[in-house]
């Protein structure tokens, strides 16, 4: 699951042209910690999840995998 949302993340990301570090920024994350999720290698909180779907504007449903 962990490697699925990060998929989606990096995909949501570069979609809107941005770097991890910028993305990392806007939701008080430190880099190395945003790509960690962003490779599946730590899962990550609801708390901050909420905070990159309103960076990313993306719906939360499609980190879902069911």
């Amino acid at each position: 699951m962990q490697k699925y949302i990060g998929r989606q993340l990096k995909t949501a990301r570069l979609n809107k042209k941005l770097t991890q570090e910028q993305i990392a920024e806007a939701v008080g994350l430190s880099a190395k910690h945003y790509g960690c999720i962003e490779r599946g290698e730590v899962s990550t909180t609801i708390a901050v999840l909420t905070r990159l779907q309103q960076v990313l504007e993306f719906e939360v449903f499609i980190m879902i995998k069911i």
